[in-house]
């Protein structure tokens, strides 16, 4: 009988058989134990045929009551009466009358943003008291309140979400989804669907070092640059949010060059290079220094760039000739035009700095 029928609803059954005959025959019905749902209704047609039917009372519910047995008892009218039994199943059929339920109406997960393709996220669990495949519920996203639902794919089956791929936490600090369970009953269970949301909240990691646009720099001064003096330096980037982040500054390989930064309206650290002693390119045309940016992991990334500063030369050095005093001999019948003595004077300033001519 199905669930859906109406109280008052018939159902007829197979009447007793009595060899005997006027009152010695059947004369009564009835049920055993008796129940509230069902009673028995008997009499005789216009054409003379007996008959016997159950009667609905009261609504059924399978999910309350799926079967229930009685007995169906026929007595005649002798004296002593004698009486028949026999025994009545009743199997309630299934109509989809529940719609699915979630066993929560938000869930929330977390997940690592290096989680590999193929991690589980969550799973989601709705149930649905109808049986067979009014029962059998399939999962699937519904409309999605961004387009990250591009990195989650859901298991029509069990309700496990997976990522499709790695996940940004630069990019989407927050996913929300919309999970939809529906029920095996056809076009009938399209009004009975339950739609909860479910928020995924990323976690970030330090999986992004500071890094410089330019790794190799190039910083040219003169040799006449007085100490003190700043040159700005290029900041470096780090993607990653709040300690993770870009923290601090640091300069090597070199006493000549200390570091400042500088810090701007807006947070962020400003790089300069700092002149600490005076350059002499005749003692050193070059300096190699490394600017190492790290930050506040655990542990700590670090990135850096390679400055080579190149000292330009300024007159700041006289010829200086190879001795202070030249004697020469000379026979006094020396031809003329000949040569005397050669003197030498060097400059180490570079270029026409460092040309000498003599008079």
């Amino acid at each position: 009988i199905l669930e859906t029928s109406d109280p008052g609803s018939r159902f007829p059954l197979e009447v007793a058989r009595d060899l005997d005959i006027g009152s010695n025959s059947i004369q009564a019905y009835s049920i055993s134990p008796k129940n509230e749902y069902f009673s028995v209704s008997y009499g005789s047609r216009s054409n003379g045929d007996s008959y016997i039917e159950l009667v609905l009372e009261k609504p059924l519910d399978r999910e309350e009551q799926a079967e229930m047995d009685f007995s169906l008892i026929a007595v005649d009218g002798g004296s002593p009466p004698r009486s028949g039994t026999t025994q009545v199943h009743i199997v309630v059929l299934d109509v989809n009358d529940n719609a699915p339920v979630f066993t929560q109406d938000r869930y929330t997960g977390q997940v690592l943003e290096n989680a590999p393709e193929g991690s589980v996220v969550l799973t989601v669990l709705a149930t649905d008291q109808d049986e067979g495949a009014n029962g059998d519920i399939s999962y699937q996203f519904s409309q999605a309140a961004s387009k990250s639902d591009s990195a989650f794919e859901i298991d029509p089956i069990t309700g496990e979400i997976k990522l499709t791929k790695p996940l940004d936490f630069e990019a989407a600090q927050t996913h929300e989804l919309t999970v939809r369970a529906t029920d095996g009953g056809g076009l009938s269970a399209i009004c009975k669907v339950l739609v909860y949301k479910i928020e995924v909240e990323v976690t970030d990691i330090n999986d992004n070092a500071p890094s410089f646009k330019e790794i190799e720099l190039e910083q040219r001064m003169s040799e006449t640059t007085a100490p003190g003096s700043r040159f700005p330096l290029p900041d470096a980037h780090d993607p990653d949010l709040g300690q993770n982040s870009l923290q601090s500054y640091e300069l090597s390989g070199d006493e000549h060059f200390s570091l400042a930064v500088q810090t701007g309206p807006g947070g962020d650290q400003r790089p300069e290079l700092v002149l600490a002693k005076a350059l002499d390119r005749e003692e050193a045309a070059f300096h190699e220094l490394v600017l190492r940016a790290s930050d506040g992991g655990d542990p700590a990334r670090t990135g850096t760039a390679r400055i080579r500063v190149t000292v330009l030369d300024a007159n700041d050095n006289a010829p200086v000739f190879s001795q202070a005093e030249y004697t020469v001999r000379v026979p006094e019948d020396v031809p003329v035009g000949s040569v005397l003595v050669t003197v030498t004077a060097t400059d180490p300033d570079e270029g026409l700095n460092g040309q000498v001519k003599y008079s």
